[in-house]
């Protein structure tokens, strides 16, 4: 049996995990080459903190990148992970520059200009409340680091004209972690309102509207996919027999039992009344037929209340690259009808290619 899917799966949900991998990607180029340009612009007389931080910091990123190939850590981590060391280099920076500040110094050092990015940065990494949290802390570690400093070590003469400087620079850090607070509730609501919008109430799968993007977004990157559609057998029979609350039971029954055998990558969408959809990435015949079969068996023996056990007709088309989905659905359509002149309860598969056979 496979592995079971979210709950509530929007429709770019998976395009977008492969986006932040290669965006990833990416960052770990870019912060290789920014760390490796920092210390070319100071050759030959090198920071003694970027000697070896920027490094380290480069080490990092090039591990991380390696783990998540590897599958030994998800995306979302190797960005946590990259968003700490990150953070704890600018604070390094900061206290650093300190030490280095002369007499006639009057204002910060450029690379408290990356406090900034930090702080937008959390909002990123983190859902909204521990980006505050995280922001906070961070603005917290700065302030204690300016205040140290200006007490313990910065020379009478510097001091004076250091406070403006430290004062503008943490305003601006509390400035920017109560903006993106604010705009991270707002982002909150709205992923809430979208997932209301692109889920089934009763049964928590995806709806119609969510399967259609989906079906769209496959459509425009050329990808292929496997489509199933089944009907419940003499479901109005249910619900006229057992009521509406019972038939209800048994259409959030069924979503949690073919949530538990579909593949990753996969989204369910209850279709309309007691038929569902199913969109899976491009399965072979040998594959996908065991798997209905175990489905079909699954449905048939799990009893819904007073219920005992429901039945459907399954049809199944795989889309040819950039193929209408509506002509998909048609045809995933026209084999399920088939299932129920057929007598109901079993799998028809309509014109699966060749290349699939083996």
């Amino acid at each position: 049996m496979q592995k079971p899917v979210p709950t509530t799966e929007l429709p770019d949900q998976a395009p977008w995990l492969i986006r932040q991998r290669h965006m990833f990607t990416w960052l770990v180029w870019l912060g290789a080459l920014a760390c490796a340009a920092a210390l070319g612009s100071q050759y030959p007389d090198v920071d003694p903190l970027d000697a070896w931080a920027l490094p380290t910091l480069t080490l990092i990123l090039v591990c991380l990148r390696v783990l998540l190939s590897r599958a030994v850590i998800i995306t979302a981590t190797a960005v946590q992970v990259t968003f700490m060391a990150t953070a704890a280099y600018v604070l390094l920076a900061l206290n650093h520059q300190f030490s280095v500040l002369t007499v006639t110094s009057m204002a910060l050092m450029e690379n408290t200009y990356w406090f900034a990015v930090i702080y937008v940065a959390a909002f990123l990494v983190y859902e909204p409340r521990q980006a505050t949290r995280v922001a906070g802390l961070i603005l917290a570690l700065a302030t204690l680091i300016c205040a140290a400093n200006l007490l313990l070590t910065v020379p009478q003469a510097a001091r004076i004209n250091l406070i403006g400087p430290c004062a503008q620079f943490l305003l601006v850090g509390g400035v920017l972690t109560l903006m993106q607070a604010t705009l991270g509730v707002q982002r909150t609501q709205y992923q809430a309102a979208r997932a209301a919008a692109l889920t089934d109430p009763l049964t928590g799968v995806a709806n119609r509207r969510a399967a259609e993007e989906r079906l769209a977004h496959l459509t425009r990157t050329g990808e292929t996919y496997t489509l199933v559609l089944f009907d419940l057998d003499h479901f109005k029979r249910v619900n006229d027999m057992h009521g509406h609350a019972m038939g209800d039971l048994v259409l959030r029954g069924v979503a949690d039992i073919t949530r538990r055998h579909l593949p990753d990558g996969s989204l369910m969408a209850r279709w309309g009344g007691e038929e569902f959809l199913l969109i899976l990435p491009e399965q072979r015949d040998k594959h996908l037929r065991p798997m209905l079969d175990q489905l079909r068996s699954d449905l048939r023996h799990h009893r819904y209340g007073t219920v005992n056990g429901v039945t459907a007709c399954f049809g199944v088309a795989t889309a040819a690259t950039a193929e209408d989905p509506v002509r998909v659905v048609e045809r995933a359509d026209l084999a399920m009808y088939r299932v129920k002149q057929q007598g109901r309860n079993d799998v028809h598969l309509a014109d699966l290619r060749r290349t699939q056979v083996t």
